[in-house]
C-alpha cells in the first residue's frame, strides 16, 4: 500500500484521458471511412483504407499522451501561478495604505480570478444542455453528414492536408 492518493487519482485520470483520446482518434479515422463510403466502397473497405491512411494508431495516440501530457504539466503550472498571484493580491491589497499599490493588489487579483475561469472553461470540456430530465449534446463531435468539411482548392479536407504535410 505505497500507492499515494495523488498516484491513484494520477492512474485514474491518465485512462479517461488515454480513453478520450482514443474516441478522438477513432473519431477522424470513422470520419475518413464515411467520406470513402460517399466515394463508394463498401464499409469494410472504406474503414480499412482509412486505418491505413491514418497511419499507426498506437504511435499517433502516444504521441497525443504525451502531448497531453505537457498540457497537464502546464495546467498545473498556470493554476499554480494564479494561485500565487491571487494571494499577493490580497497580500498587498490588506497591507498597504497607499492608493497605486492598491490598484496593484486588484489587478493581481482579477488576474488570477480570469485565469481560474480560463482553466475552468478549458477543463469542463464541450456543452451539454438540458432538455427536462434528459441531456442533450450538441453533436459536433459525432460523424454526420450535415457537418462542415472545409475544403481547399485541391478538394482536401483539413484531416487531408495534415497527412499530405506530414509526409
Amino acid at each position: 500500500m505505497n500507492i499515494s492518493l495523488e498516484q491513484l487519482l494520477d492512474r485514474f485520470e491518465r485512462s479517461v484521458f488515454e480513453r478520450e483520446v482514443e474516441e478522438e482518434l477513432q473519431f477522424h479515422i470513422n470520419m475518413q471511412a464515411v467520406d470513402y463510403e460517399r466515394q463508394g466502397l463498401t464499409p469494410e473497405e472504406a474503414f480499412a483504407k482509412a486505418a491505413v491512411r491514418f497511419g499507426d494508431f498506437a504511435q499517433i495516440k502516444t504521441q497525443c499522451m504525451r502531448i497531453g501530457k505537457q498540457n497537464g504539466a502546464r495546467t498545473l503550472a498556470m493554476r499554480i501561478l494564479f494561485t500565487l498571484a491571487f494571494l499577493l493580491g490580497v497580500l498587498i491589497r490588506i497591507l498597504s495604505s497607499e492608493f497605486h499599490l492598491i490598484r496593484v493588489g486588484d489587478l493581481l487579483i482579477m488576474i488570477a480570478v480570469f485565469g481560474g475561469l480560463l482553466l475552468y472553461a478549458k477543463k469542463s470540456g464541450p456543452s451539454v444542455f438540458r432538455t427536462g430530465r434528459k441531456p442533450f449534446q450538441l453533436g459536433l463531435n459525432k460523424a454526420s453528414e450535415s457537418m462542415p468539411v472545409n475544403f481547399d482548392d485541391k478538394g482536401r479536407t483539413p484531416f487531408e492536408r495534415v497527412r499530405a504535410d506530414d509526409r
